[in-house]
């Protein structure tokens, strides 16, 4: 066979041109094949770590509802009573446990929104807030229950409850899980 003759690159065109497209052919279904298996194997992982981490996400929307009931004022000054102390040790004392119970429950942000993490900060400052105002509003030697008093006043007479809508925020994103 001569390349030079027309017949012998005929011939050649004749076996290199349905082998090319066999060979394209080929390729192109292996590599479809390959990304499909890929995919595939992607979703198949999402799946199984989704089954993982679906627990671990409820348990972090349970142990937020109960670091926002915990701190409610109505729960906590009940949970803590005011005892013999005075006011100034009480005080100390309610701060004390709403940021333990907050840090106790920091690790849990990474399971929410960010949206929801802020607004459960900020029901937390709120409150801190409120019980430093209270404690402002009274002298520090009188009995921990007029502290008591004054910060139940104080959240009732704020327009701004932040506790209850840091919940509700709670509960509609939990709802969006399922």
């Amino acid at each position: 066979m001569n390349l030079n003759e027309p017949n012998g690159l005929w011939e050649i065109l004749k076996i290199g041109i349905p082998a090319l497209l066999v060979f394209l052919t080929a390729y192109f279904m292996f590599r479809d094949m390959l990304e499909n298996n890929q995919k595939q194997r992607e979703m198949e992982l999402q799946i199984k770590n989704s089954k993982l981490i679906l627990p671990i996400k409820l348990q972090a929307y349970e142990r937020l509802t109960l670091l926002l009931e915990r701190i409610s004022p109505q729960s906590l000054l009940i949970r803590i009573s005011p005892h013999e102390l005075t006011a100034s040790a009480y005080h100390q004392e309610l701060l004390s446990h709403v940021r333990q119970e907050f840090d106790h429950n920091l690790s849990q942000q990474i399971y929410v929104s960010q949206t929801l993490w802020e607004t459960i900060r900020g029901a937390k400052e709120n409150l801190i807030r409120i019980i430093n105002q209270a404690a402002e509003e009274i002298e520090n030697d009188v009995p921990a229950l007029l502290l008591s008093t004054k910060i139940i006043e104080n959240y009732l007479s704020s327009n701004d409850q932040l506790i209850s809508n840091a919940i509700n925020t709670l509960k509609k994103e939990f709802s969006k899980l399922g």
